[in-house]
């Protein structure tokens, strides 16, 4: 059900978090994007096509680094886990397998290409450092983008999240534009507040993810 949060979503040896599956066959292995948003959540722009806001172009506190990590887990059917505190500590030029996100610039790759039907698994993470803007109204407004090619048709993607366990999952659907992300405190409860407190210094990691309308 929505609103609820994503199990295991973030910096967390996790795999089973988030699942993209395609209708058609790929004609080759998708990517993870992410990109300014310039709607209200949780509406989204259509496409992505800048990557200006803080989210991407960070703070001094946390020198000047995207805030927004992914990773990919491969199929469902056989998916791998990243490994215990898994965000890079730095971004690397275009694709990786985890890697911090930033437009078309630093994005996330894998070597999987899905077959009709089939699906991949992926977890997002964000740390936020302590002088980012606050209230962040408009400043970490971001899409996350899955590119993909294929031959033919257009591949219907379909977009869940899990509320079971990662040995367990239980997949819920996710309406892009009708439900959103939101990165959360630890011990968050449903109905809010959907926020992130900021540290006295450094950085902190997002310890939830909540998917709400």
């Amino acid at each position: 059900m929505i609103p609820n949060k994503a199990t295991g979503a973030g910096n967390n040896d996790a795999t089973m978090v988030y699942k993209a599956t395609f209708s058609t066959a790929l004609s080759s292995a998708p990517r993870i994007e992410a990109w300014d948003n310039s709607q209200t959540f949780p509406a989204v722009d259509s496409i992505g096509s800048t990557i200006l806001k803080e989210i991407f172009t960070g703070t001094t506190g946390n020198g000047s680094k995207p805030m927004l990590a992914g990773y990919i887990g491969g199929l469902v059917t056989a998916a791998t886990k990243p490994g215990a505190s898994w965000h890079p500590s730095s971004a690397s030029a275009g694709g990786a397998n985890p890697n911090l996100l930033k437009g078309s610039t630093n994005f996330v790759n894998t070597s999987v290409v899905p077959g009709a039907g089939e699906a991949i698994v992926f977890n997002i993470s964000e740390r936020a450092p302590s002088d980012a803007t606050v209230p962040s109204t408009s400043s970490m407004n971001a899409l996350i983008l899955i590119r993909c090619n294929y031959t033919g048709a257009a591949p219907d993607i379909t977009l869940s999240f899990n509320e079971g366990s990662e040995v367990t999952p239980s997949w819920t659907t996710i309406t892009p534009g009708t439900h959103g992300i939101r990165f959360c405190n630890a011990g968050t409860v449903s109905g809010g507040q959907y926020k992130l407190t900021l540290p006295d210094s450094g950085t902190v990691d997002a310890g939830e993810q909540w998917i709400t309308v």
